[in-house]
This record gives C-alpha cells, structure tokens and sequence, in this order.
C-alpha cells in the first residue's frame, strides 16, 4: 500500500479510538512491540528578561590561567554565559542597571580577537580598571560638588532672613531718631521693650515702621553678618529694602565670602556702592569705591551720592 492509499477506518475502530484516554493518546508510539524509548530530559530554558549572573573575578581569572595550560581543543570548557545585563543580585548603582547591557555589548566587542593569553585579560582588566576609576572619580566629584553647593546654600537661607529683619529694624530705628526728639525716641523703645506697640505707633506717627523696629529690636545685624561670613563655606549675599522709612525704594545689599568678612551695599545710581564694612572687608569695599569712582571719572558722571539710611561710613577712607 502506498502512502496516498488510505482505508476507511472501521466501526470498531472508531469505537477503540474514542475509548483511548489522554494518557493512552500522550504515550510514545510502539511499532512491532518494541519497547518504547525513553523521552529526552527537558532542557531548562532561561525565563524571558532573566540575566546570569556574572561569575566572580577571582573565579574567571583562575579559569583564564586553566584554558591557558589546555593542549588540546576537544579538553576547552563552554564559553560562559554572554552578560547582555545586569542580574537582580548585582548591587550596582541605577544608572548602572539601566546601562548594563549596553556597557556588555562595548566590552565585547571591545575585546574581539584581541585576549591571546591569560596576561592580555589581566592586562585588559587593569586598563578597563584605570578608566573606569576616572569615571568613578568624576561622578564622585560631581556628586559631592552638588551636595556641598547645597550645604552652602543652605547656610545662606538659614543666616538670611536673620540679617535681613535686623537690618530693617535699624533703618526703622534710623527714621524714627531723624523724626523724634531724643527724649521720644527713648520713650518709644522703653514702649516698644514692655509690648505697647500701638502705643509706640501712635507717639512714632506713620512716619515710622514700629513693627519692623520691633522684629529688630535687640537685633544687630553687624553681628549677625559677622557669625554669617565665620561659617559660610561660598560667597553670599541679602539684599534687603526698607518699608514703610524715608528709605523705602532704596535696595541694600550684604554680601559676605568666607574669610573675607561682611560689605554693606546701597544702590545708587544703577551701580551697588559700598558704604560699611567689616575690618577684614574693608580693603575689598574701598576698593570698590574708588573703582566706582574711577568709572564715573571716565564718563564724566557726577559720584553717587548715598542719602538717606545708612550712613556712609567709607566716603572719608576713599
């Protein structure tokens, strides 16, 4: 009978075909009464997104050495496992588990024909070492700069907002002297120290911003300025009006820089003019002033003149 030559399976047939169970249907097929022969082991298969893990450096160098000494090419072991990422084990950073593949793929290619002996891949390692070691020092670099660029922002913010009510305190304190007798004034703080603010506005009259002479009071805002530049680790600076006093639309501003003290700025004249320093800032502030008016020199502009509020304690040393 050829292969195209089929029989009409009988009723009896069809009967013990509909009888036969799954597992009489799922068993191997026998021909002439032989023994069936044993189905083959499944082969594990890696689940979809999984990653071997790396073996660890010792162990891969110490099988570097073992291929090195084998003579013959039938006694070589199977290539390891191709790395095309990072395993769940692997406690690398994120941007490593994100990169990982594709820093696997560069290496090898990277290493191509180019691994003869177990020296190269010693050799290849320490170079791979020295650059990934400047890349570690860079990130490292980069990380720390950031974390200290806050650390000195956040030692601004903190010293800040201190100077800045202390400082419009004393502008208030300046408006209420030039407005009130010596006797009135005395009287207005002695108000101002046994909490009888209103009282104080109505003798200060609207003139006076007693509620800023009150958040200032007992606060020196040199001294702050002073505790500021012992601590900042960058420069920094507050600028500052004062509403509500004969100042008001005028910017002041302090700037500080470690080691180098405190500089009292007012602007005048589209330019910041130093009218108070520290000892140490001194030099630097009267510098400035003398730069200042050196421009105006040069463009044949009158010298700021600085007014009211603070007072101009640098015009007689420029």
């Amino acid at each position: 009978m050829t292969m195209t030559e089929f029989k009409t399976p009988t009723a009896a047939q069809l009967a013990t075909l509909a009888s036969l169970s799954d597992a009489d249907l799922m068993a191997p097929l026998t021909f002439d009464g032989a023994a069936p022969a044993p189905a083959p082991a499944p082969v594990p298969v890696e689940r979809s997104g999984g990653v071997p893990e790396v073996p660890a450096l010792d162990a891969l160098l110490a099988q570097a050495r073992k291929v090195q000494d084998i003579s013959a090419a039938a006694d070589l072991p199977a290539r390891t496992a191709r790395v095309t990422g990072v395993s769940a084990g692997e406690t690398v950073s994120p941007i490593m588990r994100t990169t990982g593949g594709r820093l696997s793929e560069a290496l090898r290619s990277a290493a191509g024909e180019h691994i003869k002996s177990a020296d190269d891949l010693e050799y290849a390692l320490r170079v791979f070492a020295a650059h990934a070691l400047n890349s570690l020092l860079l990130n490292r670099r980069r990380d720390l700069a950031a974390r200290e660029r806050l650390a000195a922002e956040t030692i601004h913010t903190d010293w800040q907002d201190r100077l800045r009510v202390a400082a419009v305190g004393e502008l208030a304190a300046i408006d209420a002297a030039e407005h009130l007798s010596s006797e009135e004034f005395q009287f207005l703080l002695e108000l101002i120290d046994t909490n009888r603010a209103g009282m104080a506005q109505n003798l200060a009259g609207a003139a006076v911003n007693v509620p800023a002479l009150v958040q200032g009071r007992t606060q020196d805002w040199r001294v702050i300025a002073d505790e500021w530049a012992g601590v900042c680790q960058s420069r920094g600076t507050v600028t500052f009006e004062g509403p509500g006093t004969a100042t008001a639309g005028c910017s002041y501003s302090v700037e500080v820089q470690p080691g180098l003290g405190w500089v009292l700025s007012k602007y005048v004249g589209q330019a910041w003019v130093p009218v108070e320093a520290c000892a140490i800032g001194q030099d630097r502030a009267i510098a400035e002033r003398r730069r200042i008016a050196r421009d105006c020199a040069h463009a044949a502009r009158p010298v700021p003149v600085i007014g009211a509020g603070f007072a101009d304690k640098l015009r007689g040393l420029v």
